[in-house]
C-alpha cells in the first residue's frame, strides 16, 4: 500500500525517551501538515511532514527521535510511533521504517509469535481535566486523603501492554493537603477527549511536588 498523506493539525512534537516514562516539554507546537503510513512487502513506512507551527525549547534536531500528538480531519487526537527527524527548522520532517516478518527467537508462552517484535514503540497521551490526586491508601482501608483537586493534567503511557508505564503531570488545582516528593498517590480525572471519568490504573510515586507536580508509576521489584 502506497503512503496516503492525510492532513493533521494541532500537532505537538515531543522528544522520544525509551524506557523512561517522563513528561518533557514539546519541541514543536501548533503544527499542521500531513501524516502518512504505507507498506511495501514486510516494511511499514511512517512519515510526518509539517508545513507550519512554532519551534519550542530548541526545536527538533535532525537525527534525533520524536513522537507527535496530532488531530486528524475529524478532530480525533492520536499519537504517532516514534520517528527520526529527517529535516529540522520551521517545516520539520520525520520518518521511520519498521520491518516485519523477522522475529527474534523466543521461548516460553510467546514462542512463535512476532506480535511484540512487529509492534512499534508507543507513547500514548490522555489529556485530563478536573484531576484529583489522593494519597495512596491500601484498598482495605476506608480512607480518602485528597492532595490535589481540580487540576489539569496529561497522563502518558509509554510502552506496550503488558510492561508499559504511566506517568502524569498535574498543573494548577487546589492543594488540599501537603504534597511531598516520594509520596504515593492515585490519580483520576475527566478524559478531555471523551468527557468521561478516567481512573488511571496504577499507583504513583511523587517525583516532583511543584507546579506542575510530576508522578511516575510505582514499580515493585518483581515488576522490574
Amino acid at each position: 500500500m502506497a503512503p496516503f498523506p492525510t492532513p493533521v493539525t494541532q500537532v505537538r512534537v515531543y522528544p522520544y525517551i525509551p524506557d523512561a516514562p517522563i513528561i518533557v516539554p514539546p519541541v514543536f507546537t501548533g503544527g499542521a501538515g500531513t501524516y502518512s503510513v504505507g507498506t511495501l512487502t514486510t516494511n511499514i513506512f511512517y512519515n510526518l511532514d509539517l508545513t507550519s507551527g512554532e519551534t519550542e525549547n530548541g526545536g527538533p534536531h535532525a537525527g534525533n527521535k520524536y513522537y507527535a500528538v496530532c488531530k486528524d480531519a475529524s478532530g480525533k487526537e492520536f499519537t504517532t510511533p516514534w520517528m527520526t527527524c529527517l529535516k529540522a527548522g520551521p517545516q520539520p520532517q520525520f520518518g521511520r521504517t519498521t520491518h516485519l516478518g523477522h522475529p527474534v527467537q523466543q521461548t516460553g508462552a510467546d514462542s512463535g509469535s512476532d506480535a511484540a517484535v512487529a509492534s512499534p514503540d508507543i507513547v500514548y497521551q490522555i489529556h485530563l481535566s478536573d484531576v484529583a490526586v489522593n494519597a495512596y491508601v491500601p484498598p482495605t482501608e476506608p480512607l480518602l486523603i485528597p492532595l490535589i483537586e481540580g487540576g489539569k493534567g496529561i497522563a502518558t503511557f509509554a510502552g506496550l501492554l503488558p510492561g508499559g508505564s504511566w506517568s502524569v503531570s498535574v498543573a494548577g488545582g487546589e492543594r488540599v493537603n501537603p504534597l511531598h516528593p516520594g509520596m504515593t498517590a492515585t490519580i483520576s480525572g475527566i478524559n478531555v477527549a471523551t468527557g468521561k471519568p478516567f481512573h488511571i490504573p496504577a499507583v504513583f510515586v511523587t517525583k516532583e511536588a511543584g507546579d506542575p507536580a510530576v508522578f511516575v508509576q510505582l514499580r515493585h521489584p518483581r515488576e522490574s
